[in-house]
């Protein structure tokens, strides 16, 4: 016969487990979708790179500086 007790520790810990790979794939999946946001601006970026002759980092100047521009005159 199993110890009530052991039986409530032992589920405890495969619960603790469980919970525990979940987040591991959960963080897996966030990782994989910043990787993904990622290339996408890094390939707009070489994009718009060929189409204006700007670098990208130029064209974050311009986006900051724009963007300041809206609150400072």
């Amino acid at each position: 016969m199993v110890d009530p007790l052991e039986a409530k520790r032992l589920a405890a810990k495969q619960m603790e487990q469980i919970k525990s790979k979940e987040k591991f794939k959960r963080r897996r999946q966030i990782e994989a979708i910043n990787g993904a946001w990622a290339m996408i601006g890094l390939t707009v970026g070489l994009v718009l790179e060929g189409h204006t002759g700007n670098s990208i980092l130029s064209q974050l100047a311009g986006y900051w500086a724009a963007f300041i521009g809206l609150f400072v005159r």
